[in-house]
């Protein structure tokens, strides 16, 4: 992201106003802002910050020495003024009017009770068209001197006046100021051991000494004296300062170095002292290799920020976080979110990211290009399936077989008859007369006959009656199917998921 300065929209009316006017501008106040929570880009529109957090006086405003146009404004903000992150500055004139905007690299103001704290000095740069339209302005009160001209301006001749050629300068009495030229035969000397301590910035390998010099000094980091040499983990002093040495390797930011000069050991080789229980080993990666053993950092590397575990018990061990899809924040779990970014989700966007939300899933590994679950992101979410399958089935072949079969008993009953109609027809009826014979035994032969012919009935029917057949079965044949199946209905089972037999444990990610 670019910072820069620029004037607002009011600020270049007031730059015209004052040069056609000749009434100069008056800066007053400088206020500092946080920019709401997120990185801001200046605007010429703007009347105020994004979000103020302080505002006070201007220490300062001077010119360039260089360039007379081009004008600085200063800020101190205060130790007890803190707990929020400095990214926008804005300088307002006597009117209450911001005059010119810009913005800062983010940068985190603590408040004394975190352990941190100090004045920050605020500078804002511009330019302007004609030098007059500026007020220049000091508060000799508030006003901070530059290093640059401290060491243009303040030397030891303008302070300590007077002395010789190879005298020295010393103290006549105890009394603050009291001190004198003094021949060196004059002085008695006394060695005594003086030691320093610093902390080493990242990729720091330059040391200026403030309380001693190379002569006599011996040098430890983190309690490991470190030998005299031009090799890694050794220390040589500068060719031309006293009061500066260079380190053979650099060490991570916030390493202790200690320098102690006139140690009675001075720069001989340090022994092996049995009361700093092995602190003093002067190869401990040898040591360690002897021993077969692994360091702090070793370890920490066979569980590196990132590494997903499972825990018997309910809350994260030291090191761990729940992976609980929690927001958390960037800058206290750095390691963390160097490795896995947003992966899991962007939290606020700014100063929180997400950790992964392993509640109750079960975990499989990354595709990574195999094609066995393509299509997928390293953390993306995968619903329960069942793949696609059929299920056979058959019940068993019976065979070429018959049913046997009864009908119901019918019990006593009779059944219905009729003939068949005879139609239109007539009956002959022989009629034998046995007049005259009078009585006796008589035949057919012997009386003579007579043919009566009787009218046609009609066509007709006749009743036929059947008679009651009583209690009784009906046998009945069903013939044979054939070699034939039957069709079988499975009904479902199963409950709302698909799932192994499984141990519910407490997952945690490593920060």
């Amino acid at each position: 992201m670019a910072f820069s300065t620029i004037h607002t929209k009011y600020g270049l009316t007031a730059m015209s106003r004052a040069e056609s006017t000749g009434v100069p501008i008056n800066l007053t106040h400088m206020a500092v802002g946080d920019g709401n929570g997120a990185p801001v880009t200046p605007d010429w529109e703007q009347t105020q910050l994004a979000r103020e957090r302080f505002r006070a006086a201007v220490s300062r405003v001077y010119q360039d020495p260089d360039d007379p146009t081009r004008f600085t404004v200063e800020l101190v903000v205060p130790a007890t003024e803190g707990g929020w992150v400095m990214r926008e500055i804005g300088v307002f004139d006597a009117a209450g009017a911001l005059f010119a905007v810009g913005n800062l690299p983010e940068t985190y103001k603590p408040l004394p009770e975190e352990g941190s704290f100090g004045d920050a000095v605020l500078r804002l740069s511009f330019v302007v068209t004609n030098a007059s339209v500026v007020t220049v302005m000091v508060d000799p009160n508030v006003a901070v001197a530059s290093q640059a001209w401290i060491i243009n301006n303040i030397t030891a001749a303008t302070l300590i006046p007077g002395g010789t050629v190879g005298q020295l300068l010393g103290k006549a009495s105890n009394a603050d100021g009291d001190y004198e030229w003094q021949d060196p035969d004059a002085i008695n000397v006394t060695v005594d051991t003086i030691a320093e301590r610093q902390l080493l910035a990242a990729d720091q390998t330059i040391v200026d000494l403030a309380g001693t010099t190379t002569y006599g000094l011996a040098v430890y980091i983190d309690g490991l004296r470190i030998d005299l040499g031009s090799g890694a983990g050794e220390w040589q002093p500068d060719e031309s300062l006293s009061t500066r040495l260079h380190l053979g390797q650099s060490y991570p930011a916030g390493t202790r170095i200690t320098l102690v000069q006139n140690e009675p050991a001075g720069s001989a080789g340090a022994p092996l002292e049995r009361s700093k229980n092995l602190s003093d080993v002067q190869d401990k990666a040898t040591a360690r290799s002897n021993l077969d053993i692994f360091s702090k950092d070793e370890t920490r590397q066979m569980a590196p920020p990132g590494m997903v575990a499972h825990f018997a018990r309910s809350t994260a061990p030291a090191g761990w976080l729940k992976a609980n899809g929690a927001a958390v924040s960037r800058e206290a779990y750095a390691g963390l979110f160097a490795a896995i970014g947003t992966t899991f989700g962007t939290g606020d966007g700014f100063t929180t990211f997400n950790l992964p939300d392993l509640r109750g899933e079960f975990v499989r590994g990354w595709d990574d290009g195999r094609g066995v679950d393509g299509g997928r992101e390293l953390g993306a979410v995968q619903s329960g399936a069942i793949q696609s399958h059929t299920h056979a089935g058959s019940s068993a072949d019976a065979g070429s077989h018959a049913h046997s079969g009864s009908a119901q008993q019918g019990g006593a009953h009779s059944h219905q008859a009729s003939s068949g109609a005879a139609g239109a027809h007539s009956h002959t009826l022989r009629n034998y007369d046995y007049g005259g014979f009078g009585s006796g035994l008589l035949t057919a032969s012997d009386a003579p006959a007579q043919t009566i012919n009787t009218s046609s009935a009609g066509e007709h029917t006749h009743p036929i009656s059947v008679g009651n057949a009583g209690d009784h079965t009906h046998t009945l044949s069903i013939n044979s199917a054939g070699t034939h199946k039957h069709a079988v209905t499975i009904d479902a089972a199963g409950g709302a998921e698909t799932r192994p037999r499984n141990v519910a444990l407490l997952a945690c990610i490593k920060f």
